[in-house]
């Protein structure tokens, strides 16, 4: 983060401690999937789900969530389906659509996600306006580029940065990389639909054809 940033708070290099101890969390080494093939949902993960503090719900409000899905800002499918979410909310008045950060990338993606996780402390109508507008950017995002999109949500850029910081996300985060352990996945994005789940992006008809015999 730039020289402004780092004066707002502790320095990056909490941020790259946090890192560490998010991505030491017990991932196991597997590798992506050519295919999406769908596996169930285990106890133990449907659990682990259900538990997770920091999961932003768009849409229908108090509806449980038909689909979750874990992101991360710079997967290569994840603008994709971000816009692929904007369009099934669109469409449908009584679909809640959950947004879990799971950042897998490296630091600029661990940035990133804590960023959206002060940026949701402050509300869903602001975080979704921070999600999309990143979704329409282009280029890697890290905690610079996500303080600027929450900035332009009308938020205050150094307090988001002091939230951000919180050791409190870095418990949110360390859950999130034990539910995509307990998901049998290293990589995203993971989609959570029917009480399946599916490691990779579903493109939109997918996702439309899943969702409309799904159940919360």
């Amino acid at each position: 983060m730039s020289g402004d940033d780092r004066n707002a708070g502790p320095s990056r290099r909490f941020l790259l401690q946090s890192a560490a101890a998010v991505l030491a969390a017990g991932l196991p080494a597997v590798a992506r999937a050519q295919a999406v093939v769908p596996r169930p949902l285990t106890p133990e993960a449907a659990a682990k789900l259900n538990a997770l503090p920091g999961k932003a719900v768009l849409g229908a409000p108090g509806t449980p969530p038909r689909i979750t899905e874990l992101v991360d800002f710079n997967a290569a499918d994840w603008r994709r389906s971000a816009l692929d979410m904007r369009e099934l909310l669109a469409a449908d008045a009584r679909l809640a659509y959950a947004v879990v950060q799971a950042p897998r990338f490296d630091v600029r993606s661990l940035e990133a996600a804590r960023v959206a996780l002060a940026v949701l402390g402050k509300g869903l109508g602001p975080f979704e306006t921070f999600y999309l507008d990143l979704a329409e950017g282009t280029g890697p995002i890290d905690g610079v580029v996500a303080l600027a999109a929450a900035q332009r949500a009308e938020l205050d850029r150094s307090q988001v940065f002091n939230l951000s910081i919180q050791p409190q996300h870095t418990e949110d985060l360390s859950r999130a990389a034990a539910l995509a352990s307990a998901l049998g996945i290293i990589d995203t994005p993971v989609y959570v639909i029917g009480g399946q789940v599916f490691a990779g992006y579903l493109d939109l008809a997918r996702k439309r054809a899943l969702l409309s015999t799904a159940k919360p």
